[in-house]
């Protein structure tokens, strides 16, 4: 008697939570999932090493690593400024001192500058405290010599282990790979070059080049028109990547 009372009591309970449960869930809001305009981004995954930015729409990004380099990034921003194109710049804290005024040229003409180390060296085989040192020297030229502090980082030949990532991010910096990469490196002539370029590009693509090489800035000014004349709108890194994605 006294257990099936107890079972009675167990059961009316049991159903009146789960009225009261129904009752909530139906009054509470709807849930939406983690979106920034123009992006839909899972709540739960952050990568740190950004490699593209949004496939939808008809943006594209391109970047400039290991300038300035004086003879080279000049045409460069030449061929830029006619078609009022906006790059971003990955810089080598050395060069910067080395050129400063087409560093503050580069800035001044409205594109991103990126942090691009001190002395370009392999980070992967780094220990912690002298990656640190290479990327926190690179802030502190640009930011003495252009005025402003990098927000965006690239480290050399793409050389970085995933655990290193907090050493970047610890000085508000967002981690810029990229997804099409020119090969201009290897110089094989600005045919290939081009080749590359107007093969893989797409939208959400990230271009890799140097303003290091004269074949690159020889080939840019076409490279440019036949990717315009596709429709495609070029952008810097922070108007283009996700604001979820970057370090804040």
């Amino acid at each position: 008697m006294t257990g099936m009372a107890l079972g009675t009591g167990v059961g009316l309970a049991a159903q009146a939570l789960a009225t009261k449960l129904a009752t909530a869930l139906a009054e509470a809001p709807s849930a939406t999932p983690a979106t920034t305009e123009g992006y839909a981004t899972p709540a739960a995954a952050f990568d740190p090493f950004i490699y593209s930015g949004p496939t939808e729409g008809n943006r594209i990004a391109l970047t400039f690593d290991d300038g300035p380099t004086p003879g080279v990034t000049e045409p460069i921003l030449d061929e830029l400024k006619k078609r009022n194109i906006r790059a971003t710049f990955f810089m080598i804290g050395q060069k910067v001192v080395a050129a400063p005024d087409l560093a503050r040229r580069v800035a001044g003409e409205g594109h991103e500058i990126g942090n691009h180390t001190f002395s370009h060296p392999k980070l992967s085989s780094l220990p912690d405290q002298q990656v640190r040192l290479e990327i926190q020297q690179a802030q502190d030229i640009i930011a003495d010599t252009i005025g402003i502090r990098a927000t965006c980082f690239r480290p050399p030949y793409l050389a970085f282990r995933r655990n290193q990532a907090p050493l970047a991010q610890e000085m508000g910096l967002s981690i810029i790979c990229g997804d099409l990469d020119s090969h201009d490196w290897a110089q094989p002539g600005e045919e290939k070059i081009a080749d590359t370029i107007l093969s893989q590009a797409k939208c959400g693509s990230i271009i890799i080049c140097h303003d290091l090489y004269p074949q690159t800035a020889s080939c840019i000014g076409s490279i440019l028109d036949k990717i315009l004349e596709r429709g495609f709108i070029f952008t810097p890194i922070t108007a283009y990547v996700a604001p979820s994605q970057m370090v804040s």
